[in-house]
């Protein structure tokens, strides 16, 4: 049941009576101070904490309007309800305009209990509404106190660019007082290039996509000309349409010419790991020519001189040490040839990228024991010196991890023009890997196999990609331009 704390100004007790029990009767639990004079009234009121007054119009030397007035300069929602024997429409109507809740004819009491309960709702949602807005107004004035402190420009504007609000950042930077900005578009102080970029912009929000982001050149109060990145959110109301857009505005110029240099920077340090891998090539290609050329030839050498000795000679034990020196002499040569290869091999220039795969391929399932399958399609005879050097690494690195780890029974390369772009692809079937474990090894400085394979493909402009898992396998797809086709 329903407790009511009650201040009831009434002179007549059988009254007062009445209009209690009509409370009691719809459940009301009264806790009442009865005050049956102006005086009674005031000092009740002042002393104590209610609900709801209900106030007899009539009374002698002191009327309900007079404690209507008196409550009203101290609280303006408490509800207050006048009792009536008999109550004009004229009257009635001053009392409503003064601030009474409602008024109810005695004759009438059935209506008080629900006078009352709606008068109690009815301030209940004034409180809740007046604290909603305060609330707001209070949120508003910690939202400006924040933008204000922030170095970054701020401004508020409706869908057709009128400005609602700019914070001193934005007023300073560009050098304007509020009232030059507030209340007029902001597109008619945009040159016509940024003007037609906030149009589209504009344009564009919407709730699915509520931000933009732009860059721009601006003039400063000074005149100079910098570089402005904006970005912009939009508010909607209930219906989703757009109310206001706020845009946030940093000065980038110094960022970026800072880019600009790192951009440089990077460029010279790809120019300079270009230059080193040339003339690591070149400095291979060197060593397997010597090998080749001096080396090789000079056993060669050795070993036709040891064959005509074997012919001249017929003693048995001479014999079988020119055998010996022969088969060194051979094994050594064996070794020089696999050393240019794994160096440089010489098919690479001469003959080309696939007839080399081919070779490498080949030589290394010799080694270690797994089928190669070997597959060409659509690949012109010769290419850039650059994007064939880039493959040839990269298959003989994936190659040789697979002779190290993989443990595989077969291997598939397979070289193809692909919509102008040359795919090479190196599979196994072995034990595979975890990638993601082997690159952040790889980032750690464990092994360089992966990180130079990368670094191959980037400086040759093509992209690389390893797919594996432990038990499924190995992929290793590499991808060149067609710059490097024709």
């Amino acid at each position: 049941m329903p407790r009511l704390r009650l201040l009831l100004l009434e002179d007549a007790p059988e009254d007062a009576e009445l209009a209690l029990a009509a409370l009691a009767e719809a459940g009301y639990v009264c806790e009442t101070e009865l005050a049956d004079s102006g005086p009674a009234f005031e000092r009740a009121f002042h002393a104590g904490r209610y609900d709801v007054v209900i106030a007899d119009y009539h009374l002698h030397g002191y009327t309900g309007l007079d404690a209507l007035a008196h409550v009203r300069r101290a609280d303006a929602l408490l509800p207050f309800i006048l009792l009536s024997g008999a109550l004009g429409e004229e009257r009635a109507v001053d009392a409503l305009r003064s601030g009474a809740t409602d008024f109810v004819l005695k004759d009438n009491l059935l209506r008080l209990a629900g006078v009352v309960s709606r008068a109690l709702e009815e301030v209940r949602l004034r409180r809740q509404h007046l604290a909603t807005q305060q609330a707001l107004e209070l949120s508003e004035r910690r939202y400006r106190a924040i933008v204000e402190d922030q170095s970054e420009l701020i401004i508020r504007m409706q869908p057709d660019s009128t400005a609602n609000f700019v914070n001193g950042a934005y007023c300073r930077y560009f050098g304007y007082h509020p009232d030059q900005i507030l209340g007029r578009p902001v597109l008619e102080s945009m040159s016509l290039q940024n003007r037609e970029a906030l149009r589209r912009n504009l344009a564009s929000v919407s709730p699915q996509a509520p931000t933009y982001e732009r860059e721009s050149l601006v003039r400063d109060a000074s005149g100079v000309e910098r570089w402005m990145h904006w970005s912009g959110r939009g508010i909607f109301d209930g219906r989703g349409a757009l109310a206001e857009i706020q845009a946030v505005g940093r000065d980038v110029t110094d960022l970026r010419g800072a880019m600009g240099e790192l951009g440089a920077a990077r460029e010279r340090l790809q120019q300079l790991s270009r230059r080193l891998l040339e003339v690591q090539e070149s400095e291979r290609k060197s060593l397997a020519r010597e090998l080749h050329d001096d080396i090789g030839q000079a056993l060669t050498a050795l070993k036709l001189n040891l064959e005509a000795l074997q012919r001249g000679r017929h003693s048995a034990a001479f014999g079988e040490r020119v055998r010996e020196a022969l088969e060194t002499t051979q094994h050594t040569l064996e070794r020089v040839r696999q050393l240019s290869l794994s160096l440089r091999p010489l098919q690479l220039d001469d003959l080309g990228l696939a007839a080399a795969l081919r070779s490498h391929l080949d030589r290394q399932a010799t080694l270690a024991g797994f089928a190669p399958h070997l597959e060409v399609e659509n690949v012109p005879g010769r290419l850039t010196a650059e994007v064939e050097t880039a493959c040839f690494r990269v298959a003989q690195e994936a190659v040789n991890n697979i002779v190290r780890h993989a443990r595989a029974q077969n291997v598939w390369l397979r070289l193809a023009v692909d919509s102008d772009r040359l795919v090479l692809a190196v599979r196994d079937d072995g034990i595979g890997f975890d990638v993601e474990a082997a690159q952040r090894r790889a980032a750690l400085g464990a092994s360089l196999g992966v990180v130079s394979m990368g670094e191959r493909v980037a400086l040759a402009d093509g992209t690389l990609r390893i797919e594996s898992a432990p038990g499924a396998g190995t992929i290793v797809l590499a991808s060149f331009p067609a710059a490097g086709v024709g």
